[in-house]
């Protein structure tokens, strides 16, 4: 049978008997179904690269005792975690496949992951059971968590105690984390991290921290040279069963390859090696050739995970079907190998790079965007699905200010001001923090309760933060505080799972520099000042393309026409004269540095090590 069926739901691709289970969308219908047909819901959580997702359809929804039993007492609903990850965020009980049990009115009665076929009969059995038997517990034990809930709601109180300190502590969970045998962080299954290897390299930049850079090029190494990198192809697996990333998990998502390929390329900035460039274009070329879109531009989900398939040299594989690729556009995965494009074509010097993210980002904006909801979820056959989100609208506006940074196109600026409005005037919490979803988005079962997760938070001050920088509204640093103080003691609970929080955080306290270029618009030379000003090799920095031409922007400025081309270097009210040369611009900026952090001394994220972790 085919991946996807009639109704719209994806199966696996090999065969099964899934369809044959009466699934329903995620809507009021099935849930009004259940209250009057007096019926559980079972969930299920899904995503189309999941490989466990497609045993679960292949067995145990294809055994047809289980299928009858489902059809008989339950009203079954199916949600794509891609599709909605708001409501994965409610209802994942640790991992995919998720098989939850809730009430017509949307409370978890219970959950787990893959349910063997045997296991599965027993299950629905209980549970079909125990909601027949147990209306008046169910009931009280629903009351009774929906009160602590609005409890803790209504108790929790957020102080701003934003200090350094919070990035030293994340920093030495990583530290603490990471496997000096083959890199990496923790034990087996292995994920990559992005966050954490982009914490690692920042420190490293930030303070000359090698132990750092050790670890995040042990790290990147091991998994480009093992077998959670497909060589043959090309592409990050999304993660390894084993320590030593030799098996992985064969699925490549579009997220993965986005962040992995950025911190590749930050990576490469400080090594210059051959081999790190090859990998960097070795990833360039499979997104190119299997995970992008000719029509638009943009960029494909996924490509599903095939353990018979990958493992074969490249020319046996062109005797075989390759595996399934999700050809959905989904925004805030398309905005995060946009920036990774951007930052490409400047770091590999290919304007081929920027003009497909360029194209891309305007296709988002077109298809994706609108100004009554912000920046939709994914693309369907007919229509943007799934408005408002925050991970969408901030890795949209954080894609948008890359772009106006390399490319200088005032459009740019403009959208992410948009979708830094949405998000204050349709997500700001009044208690400090934006929620994960717009009001008034759903208020089926758990949907009622907005979230404030981190990393989307931590997203989210990034941006604002961002924009002060490039419009000097103290407004937007405002905004950015109140995106982070909410998570002040995020570290004890997450250690480096809130790398991005850290680094977020770090940023608001430690401003880096902005470079403004003065140059007319056609000239070479303030061009190689812009690509110069891009790769500085600092922790922090914004750039403004000016043209001499602007009077009145240049008026804003307070900047002369000439010299032209000529860069000016600012840490905080700190500003230096032009320079008119790639090497006077380093060296400026590195004695603007010092002059400027002379008059506010810091510690050091991390302390000297009595013994560092050898190759």
């Amino acid at each position: 049978m085919s991946v996807m069926s009639e109704g719209g739901f994806h199966f696996s691709p090999r065969p099964n008997r899934a369809h044959e289970i009466a699934w329903q969308q995620w809507g009021p219908g099935p849930f009004e179904q259940a209250q009057r047909e007096d019926k559980p819901v079972l969930l299920g959580i899904s995503a189309v690269w999941c490989h466990w997702c497609h045993v679960m359809d292949e067995t145990t929804y294809s055994e047809p005792d289980n299928i009858a039993l489902i059809n008989d007492r339950f009203v079954a609903v199916r949600v794509d975690n891609d599709q909605r990850p708001d409501i994965n965020a409610r209802y994942n009980m640790g991992g995919w496949p998720t098989t939850a049990f809730l009430t017509p009115g949307g409370e978890v009665m219970a959950g787990m992951t893959y349910i063997p076929p045997d296991q599965m009969r027993d299950v629905l059995n209980q549970v079909s059971s125990y909601y027949k038997d147990n209306k008046a517990s169910i009931e009280e034990k629903i009351a009774e968590i929906l009160a602590n809930r609005e409890q803790a709601t209504s108790q929790s109180a957020h102080t701003d105690d934003l200090s350094d300190q919070i990035m030293r502590d994340v920093l030495h969970a990583t530290h603490d984390a990471y496997d000096p045998v083959f890199g990496g962080f923790g034990n087996e299954p292995k994920f990559p991290h992005s966050d954490a290897i982009d914490l690692l390299l920042h420190a490293y930049v930030r303070d000359g921290d090698r132990d750092s850079l050790h670890m995040a090029r042990k790290t990147l190494e091991h998994m480009c040279n093992g077998g959670t990198y497909d060589q043959e192809w090309g592409g990050f697996y999304r993660y390894s069963t084993k320590r030593d990333w030799s098996v992985p998990h064969y699925e490549k998502m579009l997220e993965d390859n986005a962040l992995l390929l950025r911190a590749l390329l930050k990576l490469y900035r400080i090594s210059e090696s051959d081999d790190h460039r090859r990998y960097i274009d070795f990833t360039i070329d499979y997104l190119d050739q299997w995970l992008s879109d000719p029509d638009t531009g943009c960029f494909w989900g996924s490509q599903d995970a095939d353990e018979d398939f990958y493992p074969l040299p490249a020319e046996q594989r062109k005797q075989h079907t390759a595996p399934y690729v999700d050809k959905t556009i989904y925004t805030s995965w398309n905005a995060m190998a946009i920036s990774s494009y951007l930052e490409a074509s400047w770091t590999r010097g290919r304007p081929d790079l920027r003009d497909r993210a360029l194209r891309a980002l305007d296709a988002l904006w077109d298809r994706l965007h609108t100004d009554d909801d912000g920046m939709f979820r994914y693309l369907s056959p007919d229509g943007p699905k799934i408005p408002g989100l925050l991970g969408d609208q901030a890795w949209t506006a954080l894609a948008c200010l890359d772009a106006y940074e390399v490319a200088g196109r005032p459009q740019d600026l403009d959208r992410a001001m948009q979708l830094a409005a949405f998000m204050r005037d349709r997500l700001v919490s009044p208690d400090g923090g934006f929620f994960d979803t717009p009001e008034g988005h759903e208020g089926l079962g758990r949907l009622a309760q907005r979230q404030q997760p981190v990393k989307e938070n931590a997203g989210a001050a990034m941006v604002f933060l961002r924009l002060a920088r490039l419009t000097h509204d103290d407004a937007h640093e405002t905004m950015a505080r109140r995106a982070l103080a909410p998570f002040t003691h995020v570290a004890e609970s997450q250690g480096y799972f809130a790398a991005d929080y850290a680094k977020a955080v770090d940023l608001l306290l430690n401003p880096g520099a902005e470079i403004k270029i003065v140059a007319a618009a056609a000239d070479a030379s303030g061009h190689t000042l812009h690509s110069a000003a891009l790769a500085l090799p600092v922790p922090d920095r914004v750039v403004r393309l000016i043209d001499a031409g602007d009077a009145s922007a240049l008026e804003h400025e307070a900047l002369p026409p000439h010299p032209a081309p000529a860069a000016y270097v600012c840490y905080g009210t700190l500003c230096s004269a032009p320079v008119t040369t790639p090497d006077d611009l380093f060296e400026m900026v590195a004695r603007t540095r010092v002059a400027y952090e002379a008059t506010r001394p810091q510690e050091p994220l991390a302390g000297p090590r009595s013994e560092r972790a050898s190759d």
